[in-house]
């Protein structure tokens, strides 16, 4: 085929070398009646994730970076070698099924008022996966604070249940607020306006802001009759520290640009930065109780957490401050 594509596919990868060839290809047998171009980003990986790729895709479009720019800036780089009529955000760890690109090109083809169109994202257990949301208040971001507003309480649960669930059906397709960013085709006219990817963002929420801001152009449609297998935060596992910081300085960026009080921002971090001692006590009591009852799965999943909390509060909250 010549011509335009009509989906420039552009992937994300870190560390991820196995998951990142299953997906390439899929892509290779995903669509064949449709001129697909596909562009990686490598976040100077360390398992030579990408060093097989000229020769084994020689029609992938390959960038190297010599360190790890983050996830929005990354995907700005594929989205600037992007060609295609339809740019399709997708992660590395994901198995695309045959025919779901076509029916999504399909469906931005027939509605021409929507700005984007996402999938139903299959996990490995088979399940589909919760991928649409409402977007977050700040009364929903305050239901995690354990300090002044503990789960018993039930205070703005309802606020944090709305936001983290809404209506949403994974069986039903219809109109959200935002998807989550795996599995994410949209009109590059309309990412280019909207400001494409913030790069303050450097991991989590990003997809949230971006979702923000597509809607001023369009509606974002959920289209679960096209199907992509997820694995899901396989390459995050590897940081949790990274991601525990990357989340909390996701939200505060979200609160200061699309709140509408300015100082929401900061309360939010100085709730924070309050709470976070007390939830650093919390997690650690829970573990000696695990250690204490011998249950060693709960105390490693309990360990796990508390260190990238404790990484965050002692190391990065420097960093949650400037963001």
């Amino acid at each position: 085929m010549s011509g335009r594509p009509d989906v420039s596919v552009c992937i994300v990868n870190w560390n991820a070398r196995e998951l990142l060839r299953n997906l390439l290809l899929s892509l290779r047998i995903a669509e064949p009646a449709l001129k697909l171009q596909t562009v990686v980003v490598d976040n100077a990986s360390t398992d030579g994730s990408v060093d097989a790729l000229p020769g084994e895709f020689p029609e992938t479009v390959l960038i190297r970076n010599d360190r790890n720019l983050g996830f929005a800036r990354a995907n700005n780089q594929a989205a600037d070698r992007a060609t295609g009529r339809y740019l399709f955000f997708l992660n590395n760890d994901t198995v695309v099924h045959p025919r779901a690109i076509g029916k999504l090109v399909r469906f931005l083809d027939e509605h021409p008022k929507y700005s984007a169109v996402g999938p139903k994202l299959i996990g490995d257990d088979g399940k589909p996966q919760h991928t649409g949301r409402n977007l977050p208040t700040m009364r929903a971001l305050l239901h995690q604070r354990v300090m002044l507003f503990p789960r018993w309480t039930r205070i703005f649960k309802q606020e944090y249940l709305d936001y983290r669930y809404g209506e949403f059906d994974p069986e039903r397709e219809g109109e959200v607020q935002q998807l989550a960013a795996a599995a994410l085709m949209l009109r590059p006219e309309w990412f280019e306006q909207c400001g494409r990817w913030d790069e303050g963002f450097e991991f989590g929420v990003e997809d949230v802001d971006l979702c923000a801001r597509l809607r001023e152009y369009g509606p974002i449609y959920y289209l679960p009759e096209a199907q992509i297998l997820h694995l899901g935060r396989i390459s995050s596992r590897a940081n949790r520290g990274y991601v525990y910081t990357g989340y909390e300085c996701g939200y505060a960026r979200y609160l200061a640009k699309h709140h509408r009080s300015r100082s929401a921002c900061l309360a939010y971090k100085a709730l924070v930065t309050l709470d976070m001692p007390v939830r650093l006590f919390i997690m650690g009591s829970q573990m000696v109780g695990y250690v204490v009852l011998r249950r060693p799965e709960a105390v490693e999943r309990t360990y796990q957490r508390l260190s990238a909390a404790g990484e965050f509060f002692f190391h990065r909250l420097p960093r949650f401050w400037r963001s």
